[in-house]
Parts: C-alpha cells; structure tokens; sequence
C-alpha cells in the first residue's frame, strides 16, 4: 500500500508508455488479470455510464459468487485515462510487470518495493480510511468484509497523509464530500 505522496512519486518513475495501466489499476482497483482482461474487452467500460462492469468471465475467481462486479465513482476524466490505456501497449504478463514494477520501486526509492497487488490495495485501503462506505468497498473489490478485514485492519496514516488520500480520492471522484 502507498502514500499518495509514495504514488505520484512512483508514477513519476516509470516511464509514460506504462502509466495508463498503472493508474488504470489504481484507480479501478481491478486485480491485474481482470485488467489485462479489460484490455481485450473494452465493450465492459459503458462510457455513457463512466462505469466498468465485470461479467462473471473477467473475475474468474474459485469463490466468487457474485454475476457481475460493477466499478464506478470513475473520474470525470476516466474516458480519457481508458481510452490511453486501450490505445497504450497491453498489460504485460505477470512476472514482466513484476520486474517493472521492482525496477520502478528502486528507482523512485519505495520499498517495500510495489508489487502487482499494490495498486489494488492502496485503493481500497485509501477508501477504507476516508471513510467511504465498506459495503461499497467490498462490493466494488469483489471482496466479502471478512476479506476486506483481514487485509486492512491494522491501517495507520498520518493527518497529512490522510488529507492527500481524501483529496485525490475526491479528484478520482471516488469520495464525495459536501455533495
């Protein structure tokens, strides 16, 4: 999990070809496989919705019980950053972004260095701690509470840190305040 102080740092490491697919999963907090699956099905992303919807095909996971995932509170400039990601390289497979993503990590100077589950769960800690509500969490990741719970109990943020995650999750339009 990330600072935003720690992602935009990040982000800024790696080079431009790669950022739509990483802020892609950021954003979304898709694991990678359904990510690189978006890649070949763009028809999931409804534009008039600026929502993703996962049918059962793009999950694939042993428990999942649910039809369909919907992901949404997109922002406003997500058809932009989606269709960058579409027209960008496709999401390489596991172990290259493995390497990419350790290669990047060293040279913006994280560690624990950024794993292919980093993204995934930075947003969904970011959106925990802001205060979003959890069934929302859970039903967006795909998870069920216990999941959520043991994953992300034990999180802890500076007031400063907690500031930036509320106010880049408020420009991802995933946290409404005053709405």
């Amino acid at each position: 999990m990330l600072t935003v102080e720690e992602y935009d740092r990040f982000v800024k490491a790696m080079p431009a070809k790669f950022k739509p697919i990483f802020e892609l999963n950021t954003i979304t907090g898709l694991r990678y496989v359904e990510l690189q699956r978006l890649y070949y099905n763009p028809s999931w992303y409804i534009e008039s919705r600026n929502q993703i919807i996962l049918p059962r095909e793009a999950q694939k996971k042993v428990k999942q019980k649910v039809p369909k995932r919907t992901i949404d509170k997109l922002p406003t400039t997500f058809p932009y950053l989606i269709k960058a990601f579409q027209e960008g390289r496709r999401p390489p497979d596991r172990t290259s972004w493995w390497d990419n993503l350790s290669r990047w990590s060293e040279k913006a100077d994280i560690s624990p260095k950024v794993g292919p589950k980093t993204p995934r769960k930075t947003i969904e800690s970011w959106m925990l701690k802001a205060g979003v509500p959890e069934i929302e969490i859970y039903s967006r990741q795909g998870h069920d509470p216990v999941t959520s719970l043991r994953h992300y109990q034990s999180l802890s943020f500076t007031d400063y840190e907690m500031r930036d995650i509320e106010k880049r999750l408020t420009e991802w339009g995933i946290l409404r305040r005053g709405i």
